[in-house]
């Protein structure tokens, strides 16, 4: 098993609105736990660099579908991420749901529950923290 998040947070917000702030670079600081800046295309294949806790990381735009699914994979060492954002409209707004999957190789690969773990508790805010940047500026 590789997931470390699956949850999903109801957005009193069209997808519209809640697909804008997700791929609104610019806001990320606002939403991703230890990010302070993020820039690159929003595009399939595009590379974003993004500065995290003072270390620069990229990602790669792996899915991109609008206004529905966005895809960002991402390499750290032996650590590989896909976080997975997928807006479905709802009768209130939208369901946001957040879909990590972490694999760990080599030797730490025995530590990968625990890394798992780790990215769960720090990021599986993203999708409460997001609603509360679209919520107030969709009012």
């Amino acid at each position: 098993m590789t997931t470390a998040i699956d949850t999903t947070t109801a957005i009193a917000a069209p997808p519209v609105a809640v697909w804008a702030a997700l791929t609104d670079w610019s806001l990320a600081s606002r939403w991703m736990p230890g990010v302070t800046t993020m820039t690159g295309a929003v595009e399939q294949g595009a590379v974003v660099t993004f500065t995290v806790r003072g270390k620069e990381r990229t990602a790669v735009v792996e899915t991109l579908d609008a206004p529905r699914t966005l895809a960002l994979l991402s390499r750290s060492g032996p650590v590989t991420a896909v976080y997975t954002y997928t807006l479905t409209a709802t009768p209130s707004g939208t369901d946001l749901h957040l879909l990590a999957d972490v694999t760990v190789r080599g030797p730490l690969s025995l530590l990968a529950g625990l890394i798992r773990g780790a990215v769960a508790k720090e990021d599986g805010v993203q999708p409460e923290n997001l609603r509360e940047v679209v919520e107030p500026a969709t009012r």
